[in-house]
């Protein structure tokens, strides 16, 4: 039986009844409540980024939600925060404000204080079958480019950049780790009888994880707006059908 350590699966059954709101994180999102102001595009960005942090913060200061990140995606965030730090000059201040950043970010991974850290286990990887059916016959780069299966893929770039120059080959593939998040999710959901929302920047891991309802249901944080995220629900009650979020249908 695998480890499931810690005061949160002691009191799963009891959490579920009080329908706790149960936040699966990948990297690219656990970063935003990280990432400097010099790393934002616009003032509009960081204030919409800024209002979903203060919301998910709070609902978790209230114990309305657990947030879970994938314990390798702690490694991604904190080699974000370093590449940073290390390649680019501007974005931190200085060292101090780095190892500020660094060190509140692993403040928060420790001991559970905001972030849980979710430890992958071999019921994950078993649930990897069903993601990898779907993820390889949804939307692919034959698909997209309109180009037969077995086409070397250096035709298929050119084929996607006459398109859209700004298109790649890449963009129709999830790595192992982004199969292996919506199996964790998969797995969540069995453990708390509970809806999973699976908050990522990745349009694809978005579109894949919307294919079935065993997997965990894709808040997509570049669409995402404060009104679309779940409120704490009482017992019977289900989210209305207005406030279900948004998922890309495509990545085109």
């Amino acid at each position: 039986m695998p480890r499931r350590g810690g005061s949160y699966w002691n009191n799963a059954n009891k959490r579920a009844r009080s329908r706790v709101i149960n936040y699966l994180f990948d990297a690219s999102v656990a970063i935003e409540f990280y990432k400097p102001k010099a790393t934002y595009s616009s003032k509009e960005e960081y204030e919409r980024s800024r209002d979903i942090r203060i919301y998910v913060s709070k609902q978790k200061i209230e114990n309305d939600a657990m947030l879970f990140i994938p314990s390798f995606c702690i490694a991604e965030v904190r080699n974000i925060l370093a590449k940073w730090y290390f390649r680019y000059k501007g974005i931190f201040r200085s060292q101090e404000h780095y190892k500020t950043v660094f060190n509140t970010f692993i403040s928060h991974v420790r001991d559970r204080n905001f972030f849980y850290s979710y430890d992958l286990n071999r019921y994950h990887n078993l649930n990897t079958t069903l993601v990898t059916e779907i993820e390889h016959q949804t939307n692919t780069e034959f698909d997209a480019s309109c180009l037969p299966v077995n086409t070397d893929k250096s035709i298929i770039e050119k084929k996607l950049k006459e398109k859209n120059p700004n298109d790649h080959i890449g963009r129709y593939y999830l790595s192992t780790f982004d199969i292996l998040i919506i199996a964790m999710g998969m797995e969540l959901k069995k453990i708390t009888g509970e809806e999973v929302y699976l908050l990522t920047k990745d349009e694809r891991l978005a579109l894949i994880s919307s294919k079935q309802d065993e997997f965990p249901k894709p808040l997509y944080w570049s669409k995402l707006q404060v009104e679309n995220l779940p409120k704490k629900i009482t017992e019977n009650q289900e989210i209305p059908p207005d406030e279900k979020p948004e998922v890309p249908t495509s990545i085109n």
